[in-house]
């Protein structure tokens, strides 16, 4: 008995150590992302539903229909974009996770349906 009330505490004290994300906190805002390995700039607008994504590097806005699976994951499906990007994307969804935030960003990792890369990047936040 004394062994199990030992191991609960451990695990109890061990879970206190890692901080729940509170990922609601950047579930709408407008963000940026700056990826100079591959000459990547964007503003991402983002509500409860809707994601617009301006790529300041090829000059070009997307609209997304945003749907979430819990606090820290949720998908993009395209609605709107140039027709290329659209041709490319349909059907397809963007699922991201995040994993970790910070004070003025977050971390994420992004995988497209039909894709075996996952692409982890960093979105700072600007409003």
């Amino acid at each position: 008995m004394k062994k199990v009330l030992l191991i609960a505490i451990i695990l109890l004290n061990v879970s206190c150590l890692y901080k729940q994300l509170d990922c609601k906190i950047i579930k709408v805002g407008t963000f940026k992302i700056d990826d100079p390995t591959y000459d990547f700039k964007s503003i991402i607008i983002r509500n409860d539903t809707i994601q617009i994504e301006k790529n300041l590097t090829l000059n070009t806005v997307s609209k997304y229909v945003v749907k979430w699976k819990n606090p820290c994951e949720y998908s993009l499906e395209m609605i709107e974009g140039p027709n290329d990007k659209m041709e490319l994307n349909k059907g397809k969804i963007l699922r991201i996770k995040i994993i970790s935030i910070q004070e003025d960003n977050y971390t994420f990792e992004a995988k497209m349906d039909g894709i075996a890369i996952v692409a982890t990047n960093t979105a700072e936040r600007i409003k």
